[in-house]
């Protein structure tokens, strides 16, 4: 029996507030949340919590109020959570490193030879005809009965001009990936599960302002020696 208002489940069923509604005559129907899916689980277990803790407002209208507005000022941090607990990640993988290395070099030359070359040469013959051999001709060569001298002269010249060009390029890639653990993997474990959250636990303690923060202690709370109960006082049945 609820003694200072009336408790959660009583509400419920005065406004009807049903899982089928998402609850939304108490304000659970529309606060932000990172998947619309989840928002049946997360429902359960608020009602789960508090299901036999009297409300902290005087009016199922002021809690209503109160309880919308709780969610929607925390939930869009926690989604914020969520999301990050949906990311995938090994606990043991503590560098993940990927270099990539690109070089581009342009190779280019020009070669010019000159080659100049000049040659000359002379040459010169005679050929004698004598009737009378055996007489050696005078000095004057008077007795010869013919005679022909051949003379000649040659000059060559070259020259030569040559030039060659080169190009070239030469492409480099160089990828690494290096990925792992550094350190003691006992360490590692024992820091990974310090980082976990209960996301859900940090939502349902962030709510206990919205009920009644004092247990009953089982005595009677009476005007003019009668007892008072939520209903009989605040809605006058």
């Amino acid at each position: 029996m609820a003694t200072f208002t009336i408790v959660l489940k009583d509400a419920l069923d005065i406004v009807q507030a049903t899982p089928e509604n998402n609850y939304r005559p108490i304000g659970l129907a529309d606060y932000p949340i990172f998947d619309t899916d989840y928002r049946d689980e997360l429902n359960r277990k608020i009602i789960e919590r508090y299901w036999n803790r009297e409300i902290g407002m005087e009016t199922i209208d002021m809690f209503t109020f109160a309880l919308r507005r709780k969610m929607n000022e925390i939930m869009p941090y926690y989604n914020k959570l969520y999301e990050t607990e949906k990311l995938i990640h090994d606990p043991l993988s503590t560098m993940d490193i990927t270099t990539t290395a690109k070089s581009l070099v342009d190779e280019g030359g020009t070669v010019t030879s000159d080659n100049v070359s000049t040659n000359a040469s002379t040459s010169g013959s005679r050929s004698v005809n004598s009737s009378t051999p055996q007489t050696m001709l005078s000095g004057n060569e008077d007795y010869a009965e013919s005679a022909a001298d051949v003379n000649s002269q040659s000059s060559v010249n070259s020259d030569s001009n040559q030039a060659t060009e080169t190009t070239g390029q030469t492409n480099t890639n160089a990828d690494s990936h290096v990925s792992g653990y550094q350190g003691i993997p006992g360490n590692i474990l024992m820091a990974y599960r310090a980082s976990l959250l209960n996301i859900d636990m940090m939502i349902l303690s962030d709510l206990e302002e919205c009920f009644m923060l004092i247990w009953d202690t089982g005595d009677e709370y009476t005007r003019q020696g009668e007892y008072l109960s939520f209903n009989t006082y605040i809605l006058g049945v």
